[in-house]
């Protein structure tokens, strides 16, 4: 009798991100032509307001949240203690820990160019997007970590010692934040059922100049292997969240009150430069330093910060 050969849990992930992203191609200009349709006849024109590179990435996400459950099944994670997480006794310690550590550091960068005559007050600015902010920040921390943090290092974590699936992981981290669809205009009777497809084929053009991709690629990698330290010495995604919203809300705060005072596009590069990835990435050496002495407090943190034992989690 044939011995049935079991998928290996990667490459059912790597099957679960290709059907996430053909789901969102699909959808996405449904989704679109709706937007038209509801405009056209003068019952909201709300969704007509995005571009349409703009709905195909937000389908893409949502497919891929979407998904995310019955992926995680097919796996074969039934408990959080599948993937090395543990009931944290210290979650509350440790989600202040990690908001305070990245937002002091984001708070040293921003004073720096500014005393220093790199950033300048933005005028105008709309209060109102604070509150957006917070919701970004929240958004975004719960649900990377949850899937590269949780899922994909946890995963990979059956298989590959400590240092190796937390490299795997991050670098995963960094390819992804750079995958997303050029910022085209497409007519809206040029969409077709293919132009999901068509643009999202499209990223290279999205990517950064060289000197930019390498500094925003380096912070990133920086963050992500902080937050794959954080994952798992504390076996939990409290610190990793706690992080990460964080830096979200303090890029994204300093974006919103600061801007730089270069005329240049690359800002002052090689010191500080433009954010990438929606804003909330930044580059340049400051900012790659202020990354660095995060991942220090979060070493001391984790290495004088009296923890108890965490428990399984059933």
């Amino acid at each position: 009798m044939p011995v049935r050969r079991e998928i290996p849990a990667f490459a059912k992930i790597l099957v679960y991100l290709v059907v996430a992203f053909v789901a969102g191609a699909l959808v996405a200009p449904p989704i679109f032509w709706a937007g038209q349709a509801l405009e056209a006849s003068g019952a909201s024109d709300w969704l007509a307001k995005f571009p349409f590179h703009r709905v195909l990435s937000r389908c893409i996400q949502v497919s891929a949240l979407v998904l995310l459950v019955p992926a995680l099944l097919w796996i074969g994670l039934r408990r959080p203690s599948d993937l090395h997480l543990r009931r944290n006794p210290m979650a509350v310690a440790d989600l202040v820990a990690g908001l305070v550590f990245a937002l002091l550091l984001v708070a040293a960068v921003a004073a720096v160019g500014f005393f220093v005559g790199w950033l300048d007050w933005r005028g105008g600015v709309a209060w109102s997007g604070l509150g957006r902010i917070v919701l970004t920040a929240a958004a975004v921390s719960c649900v990377e970590e949850l899937v590269f943090r949780g899922v994909i290092l946890g995963i990979c974590l059956w298989s590959l010692p400590r240092t190796a699936a937390i490299a795997l992981t991050t670098a995963f981290f960094v390819v992804v934040h750079f995958i997303k669809p050029a910022k085209t205009d497409v007519a809206a009777e040029a969409v077709r059922w293919s132009t999901g497809f068509a643009e999202a084929f499209r990223f290279t053009e999205a990517l950064p100049p060289g000197l930019l991709m390498i500094f925003g690629a380096a912070s990133l990698f920086v963050a992500g292997w902080i937050l794959g330290i954080a994952a798992f010495s504390t076996r939990s995604l409290w610190l990793p969240i706690g992080l990460h919203a964080g830096w979200v809300f303090g890029q994204q705060t300093t974006n919103l009150f600061l801007q730089s005072s270069s005329p240049d596009a690359a800002g002052w590069l090689p010191w500080i430069g433009p954010n990438l990835v929606s804003g909330a990435v930044p580059t340049g050496l400051v900012p790659l330093a202020a990354l660095l002495l995060t991942g220090l407090l979060v070493k001391l943190y984790l290495r004088h910060v009296f923890r108890p034992v965490a428990t399984h989690v059933v």
